[in-house]
C-alpha cells in the first residue's frame, strides 16, 4: 500500500492505448511501484470517449484520480505515482542528482517523440509518397545522437524515471525499424538485455 505522504488523491485509472510507447512508460512506472492504478485500453478514435474533457490536448497516457480530476503526461504521471507511493522509487528527494535524472529522463523520452514525429511524417503523405525528407533525416539524427548519449552514459538497470522511459524508446524504435542502434551501441543492447532480465514488464 502505498505511503502517501503528500495526502495526495488516489490514482484510479490510467488511460491509454496498448500500441502508446508513452503509455507503456506509465504503466512501467505503475507496475515497478506496484501500483493499485487499474489500466483502461482506449481508443482516442472514438467520438464518445471523454478524453477531451479529460485532456483537451487529447493525448495519452491520462490518468484518473479518485476525485474525478486528471494527470496528463508520462513524466508528470510518472512524478504523481511516486510521490503518492513516498519511497522515491523512481525519483530520489529533490536533490542535484535528482534534475540530472529528469534532464536525462527528457532526452530518453525525445528518441520516442523523434521517431513518432518521423512516423507521422511518413503516414501524412500516403498519396504523393513525398514526405519531407529533411525534416524526417532531422528527427532520425536526434535518435541517433540520443542513443549514443546514453551508449556513453549508461543509467542503472534499477527500475526508475531514466530507465523505464530508455527502455520503452528503445523498444519503440527497434519496434519501427528506423535505426539499427543495437549494432552500433552495443553496450546499451547489453544494458537493455539486463534491464528486462531484471524487471517483468
Amino acid at each position: 500500500m502505498a505511503n502517501n505522504p503528500f495526502a495526495l488523491q488516489a490514482p484510479k485509472t490510467l488511460r491509454t492505448s496498448g500500441k502508446s510507447p508513452f503509455g507503456r512508460m506509465a504503466r512501467m512506472a505503475a507496475m515497478a511501484l506496484n501500483s493499485e492504478v487499474v489500466w483502461e485500453d482506449m481508443d482516442r478514435l472514438d467520438p464518445k470517449d471523454p478524453l477531451p474533457q479529460q485532456n483537451p490536448l487529447r493525448k495519452i497516457p491520462c490518468m484518473i484520480l479518485e476525485d474525478g480530476s486528471a494527470i496528463h503526461d508520462s513524466t508528470i504521471i510518472m512524478q504523481y505515482l511516486d510521490a503518492h507511493d513516498g519511497r522515491n522509487i523512481l525519483l530520489p528527494a529533490p536533490s542535484p542528482l535528482t534534475f540530472a535524472m529528469l534532464t536525462d529522463a527528457t532526452i530518453a523520452k525525445g528518441i520516442t517523440e523523434a521517431a513518432f514525429n518521423m512516423v507521422y511524417e511518413i503516414r501524412n503523405h500516403p498519396e504523393d509518397g513525398q514526405p519531407n525528407m529533411e525534416y524526417v533525416d532531422a528527427q532520425r539524427q536526434k535518435i541517433i545522437g540520443s542513443i549514443a548519449y546514453f551508449e556513453e552514459n549508461l543509467p542503472t538497470t534499477d527500475a526508475n524515471m531514466v530507465s523505464i522511459k530508455l527502455a520503452a524508446s528503445l523498444g519503440y524504435v527497434s519496434f519501427r525499424g528506423q535505426h539499427d542502434w543495437e549494432g552500433q551501441s552495443p553496450r546499451l543492447g547489453q544494458w537493455l538485455k539486463e534491464f528486462a532480465d531484471k524487471h517483468a514488464f
